[in-house]
């Protein structure tokens, strides 16, 4: 029995969604100049032919990976300012996440990290690191902020937090995939809290 046109495009879906879930893992640990399409073809489990259904080239795929990723973080920052709870929580509740995160899908932050690296982002990629600067940034500068109007949150600058904060993430999923480092316990919420403690 032939499959319908709403199972086709289930199946199309998630054949997009397997393909990008294994090209991120690629370009996190290979970077958009090393990787090729048969490498995302191959890590996806189909056909190389196939890829070029879903994507022009690996550009493309690079690109709809870092908008993800984006998009994925500012909605996760705009999370915990709504969450309810003191500044202090909120930041409590966004290490957890964030951490759980890194634990289970290192890549995520990976593929931010190669597109900041990358000297060939594409046009799109670019401007989608912007948007994640400018608005990702901000939004945990100001929960920072808040964190430090109530007497929780050292008074250094907001930044400076914000950017080693950032960088230990991004240290942390870098750790996540190097084999020979799997014995080191991964730390909890309140040790990544303790850059943010007076």
């Amino acid at each position: 029995m032939p499959r319908t046109e709403a199972q086709n495009q289930r199946l199309k879906a998630e054949r997009r969604r397997a393909l990008l879930e294994a090209a991120r893992r690629v370009f996190a640990r290979k970077g958009l100049a090393a990787s090729k399409m048969t490498d995302l073809a191959a890590a996806a489990g189909i056909s190389y032919g196939l890829v070029y259904h879903y994507f022009p080239d690996k550009e493309s795929v690079f690109a709809a990976l870092v908008e993800e990723s984006v998009q994925q973080g500012i909605q996760l920052v705009a999370e915990a300012r709504q969450h309810s709870g003191s500044p202090w929580e909120q930041l409590q509740w966004l290490c957890t996440r964030v951490l759980d995160g890194v634990q289970r899908e290192p890549s995520f932050p990976l593929i931010l990290v190669q597109a900041h690296a990358s000297e060939s982002v594409p046009g799109p990629v670019g401007q989608a690191l912007e948007r994640y600067s400018s608005q990702f940034f901000q939004q945990l500068v100001t929960l920072i902020e808040a964190g430090q109007e109530e007497g929780r949150v050292v008074r250094t600058p907001a930044a400076e937090l914000a950017w080693m904060w950032l960088a230990t993430i991004q240290g942390l999923a870098l750790m996540r995939i190097l084999p020979h480092m799997n014995h080191v316990p991964y730390p909890k919420t309140n040790t990544l809290l303790r850059l943010f403690a007076p």
